[in-house]
């Protein structure tokens, strides 16, 4: 066990979570310099397929290159992360999410889905994982994202809906001003 825990892996990641009312409810905000780290195995993959030779590809990867960037973001429209806020203590406390690059350090979600990872955005932090083999790709895609999700497995009632902040704000947005 401590070697799998102490070794590196280059498809996660970990990050100060902020929000974005931007994003729906399935996508997740990815710092870009963090999506190149953890995409990176994946995009060089690609950029071999299409005919780029393995040092000519390693090379775009690293002066992220225009090339390299559109394989960045196919394999981004492909695969999924993983969130999950550690220490989890239930089973359900990791969801898939597709991945938007932003600017910053911080991982965005919406907040929508924060009251099932309990994040309150006072310096929580989350952890990212790219999944590796096409049946964890297809699972993310297919069970896990948030609309995917909809009901409780506990009480059989629905996860997401507008809280106090959202019910506030759409109170604010439709009251005219005098």
């Amino acid at each position: 066990q401590r070697k799998l825990l102490g070794a590196a892996v280059d498809t996660t990641g970990h990050g100060v979570v902020t929000p974005n009312p931007s994003l729906n409810m399935d996508q997740v905000g990815l710092p870009e310099e963090k999506a190149w780290i953890s995409y990176r195995p994946f995009v060089m993959r690609n950029l071999i397929r299409r005919g780029m030779g393995a040092v000519a590809a390693a090379r775009a990867v690293a002066d992220q290159t225009d090339v390299a960037r559109q394989a960045l973001i196919d394999e981004m429209g492909k695969r999924p992360v993983m969130i999950t806020r550690a220490p989890v203590l239930h089973k359900y406390g990791i969801m898939a999410a597709w991945p938007v690059l932003t600017k910053g350090n911080t991982l965005q979600v919406p907040p929508i889905i924060t009251s099932g990872y309990n994040m309150d955005f006072d310096g929580d932090t989350a952890n990212y994982h790219v999944p590796v083999s096409d049946d964890a790709v297809q699972d993310a895609i297919n069970k896990m994202l948030p609309s995917k999700n909809l009901k409780s497995v506990a009480e059989m009632d629905v996860h997401y809906y507008p809280r106090q902040e959202f019910l506030h704000g759409l109170h604010l947005a439709s009251t005219a001003k005098k």
